[in-house]
């Protein structure tokens, strides 16, 4: 990483949001890798993605969501889960506009952030030339009561904005503790939802969910096999799901939910599989 220049600035989401991304810009440019982060965390925490993919010859463009690390924003809150995609959509046309050759563009999303690349790439998909997600929020592993359910979506329309503690475990994340220590330790990472949000998370789990026929690109998923963030099955079921001919499933078995970053030996098995997967489509 530290021969890889690390650029930041911001940009107006679609609505003027003001959003926060960084750019990472390789001497000899070969593709274009739009990068969508998970719940409560921000765009520093993908340094091994960028490590394995600028080499590449990728360029890695990377932002904050709204209400999520140094972007605007209440945290964890968004009044619809389509201003996600909207903010997406803008990055990704930035990332395409100074292009005098159409070089491919791949989208990555990682748990909430796969969810949002799912729901981007069968909206317009036209704008992806290939498709990767990581422990993508397809399910959870323990759904609420439904009486709780019942509340928080009553609730998302009379206090939209009530702030909840979104009960994630980071000891779960990774089995490396230094990873954990980064996440707890971390200024930038929150554990926040709003109950509109839940609400228009779990509408957008159905809707993306229910449709894998939209899928048109080639789509890598990489599953972790002892996630208890997300679920697992709902992911398995997805990926069987999808029609697009080219579709390939890496599931790991014995890892938790951010497998970009567990322990050494697991994470460059996960990131030899991706930079492998990219060399043989786009090299």
């Amino acid at each position: 990483m530290a021969d890889i220049e690390e650029k930041n600035a911001r940009f107006d989401g679609f609505d003027g949001t003001t959003l926060f991304y960084r750019t990472f810009i390789p001497e000899k440019e070969r593709f274009r890798v739009v990068v969508s982060h998970g719940l409560g965390e921000h765009s520093g925490r993908y340094t091994n993605v960028v490590g394995t993919l600028c080499p590449m010859g990728a360029s890695l463009w990377i932002h904050d969501h709204r209400g999520h690390g140094q972007s605007q924003g209440k945290r964890g809150h968004v009044n619809d889960f389509g201003e996600y995609v909207q903010d997406l959509k803008t990055l990704i046309e930035m990332a395409r506009i100074d292009e005098t050759d159409r070089l491919p563009l791949l989208l990555l999303g990682h748990s909430m952030g796969g969810l949002i690349a799912l729901s981007f790439a069968r909206q317009y998909p036209q704008h992806v030339d290939g498709l990767i997600v990581s422990s993508p929020l397809l399910g959870v592993p323990k759904p609420p009561p439904p009486v709780l359910s019942a509340i928080a979506r009553i609730m998302s329309i009379i206090w939209p904005t009530l702030s909840l503690d979104n009960k994630l475990d980071p000891t779960l994340i990774s089995h490396d503790g230094a990873e954990v220590r980064a996440y707890t330790q971390s200024e930038l990472v929150h554990s926040r939802i709003s109950a509109r949000w839940f609400a228009r998370c779990m509408s957008e789990i159905e809707i993306t969910g229910g449709l894998p026929d939209a899928i048109k690109a080639p789509i890598l998923m990489q599953i972790a096999g002892d996630d208890h963030l997300v679920s697992t099955p709902a992911a398995l079921a997805y990926f069987d799901a999808l029609t697009v001919a080219d579709k390939t499933l890496c599931h790991y078995e014995n890892l938790y939910h951010e497998i970009y970053n567990e322990q050494l030996s697991d994470r460059e098995r996960v990131l030899e599989d991706l930079r492998q997967w990219v060399a043989d489509r786009y090299l």
